[in-house]
């Protein structure tokens, strides 16, 4: 069957100041086996040269929407907004679809009759490490069930042996009515994990989703991206996020049956923020204040510690912040900064 046959497909691709990364990105679009596709970048208020090299482009299913500065939630939405295709992708400008990423979704959405398709991806460290990053099915169906059960479960939170599922946006390939007829959009007052709440209550909505076996995207970590980078919002950000996941669940009614999940992936934001005081290893100045604000936020929050389903180490870092233990824990996340850097040398 024809490209053209099988629908138009929407690829919304956000973008600041990527004049670094726009002529790999627009290859990989040259490149794609699948042609019918429109191209929509959203410029979220870029200042230097890469809306004019878009201008250049001649490629007639590249179309440009231009912002003023709003966030990459509100550059997302404009994106579906303005998409007119049966179906809908995301791609990071600095990463690197692979060439048979739209083909083999439409093949998947199309054979297998889904709303959704996720698939696995490459997690590519410092240019040349490729780690394969699996789901816990491979070439399967996932019917209504077993996504409100055992994906979106895993997705709050995962327990030990097993797999991790991160809800990301550009492994995903959905329908575009099933965003528009369920109106699911990105949270503007979000500014981190922006893709969990999007995808978690997309795949809740999707009666069914195949997951595709082989990995067609390669996630780029640089030295800087956010979890290298220190963010002096860090705590404030991690409150509006978790009230929001809080607010969803319960609107979705997934609450309460993932409320021990949830309370461990709150436990874990602590050690997530404590990480950030010492990012790349530095004590930052404001690292003892930010420790003693989140002990009055885990004073006042109302997480079991000792009978959520975190880890050992999470558990302890919860009572060692609860004991205002702060130089010790920052002794203790500089070791742990420090290891993790190394993967990336």
């Amino acid at each position: 069957m024809s490209s053209v046959n099988r629908g138009l497909v929407s690829i919304v691709i956000p973008f600041h100041n990527a004049e670094k990364y726009i002529e790999n990105c627009l290859n990989c679009v040259k490149e794609q086996i699948y042609k019918n596709i429109e191209v929509i970048f959203v410029d979220d208020g870029s200042d230097d040269d890469t809306v004019a090299i878009l201008r250049k482009n001649s490629d007639p299913r590249v179309k440009l929407i231009s912002l003023q500065k709003s966030g990459v939630s509100v550059a997302r939405n404009a994106g579906i907004h303005e998409a007119k295709g049966e179906y809908i992708t995301f791609w990071d400008i600095d990463d690197k679809p692979h060439s048979d990423f739209v083909s083999k979704f439409v093949e998947d959405i199309c054979e297998y009759k889904v709303d959704t398709v996720i698939s696995n991806y490459d997690d590519v460290f410092a240019g040349e490490k490729h780690v394969k990053v699996v789901l816990p099915w491979e070439n399967q169906v996932i019917e209504k069930d077993d996504i409100d059960n055992v994906l979106i479960p895993r997705m709050i939170y995962q327990l030990k042996n097993e797999n991790a599922i991160r809800g990301l946006v550009w492994r995903t390939f959905t329908r575009t009515d099933v965003l528009k007829d369920n109106n699911i959009l990105f949270d503007k007052e979000i500014t981190m994990a922006e893709d969990f709440i999007f995808t978690l209550e997309l795949y809740h909505k999707s009666k069914n989703i195949f997951v595709e076996g082989d990995s067609l995207y390669d996630y780029i970590r640089s030295s800087t991206s956010t979890m290298n980078t220190y963010d002096k919002n860090s705590v404030d950000k991690s409150i509006i996020f978790h009230k929001k996941v809080v607010s969803l669940l319960k609107r979705l009614k997934l609450y309460d049956a993932n409320r021990n999940r949830y309370e461990a992936n709150r436990l874990s934001m602590y050690s997530v923020s404590i990480s950030n005081c010492v990012r790349n290893g530095i004590v930052h100045e404001s690292a003892l204040s930010d420790l003693q604000r989140m002990h009055e936020m885990l004073k006042n929050d109302n997480i079991r510690i000792w009978q959520s389903e975190a880890p050992l180490k999470i558990k302890v870092t919860g009572c060692l912040l609860k004991l205002k233990m702060y130089r010790l824990l920052i002794v203790i996340y500089t070791l742990k900064e420090k290891r993790r850097i190394s993967k990336y040398n």
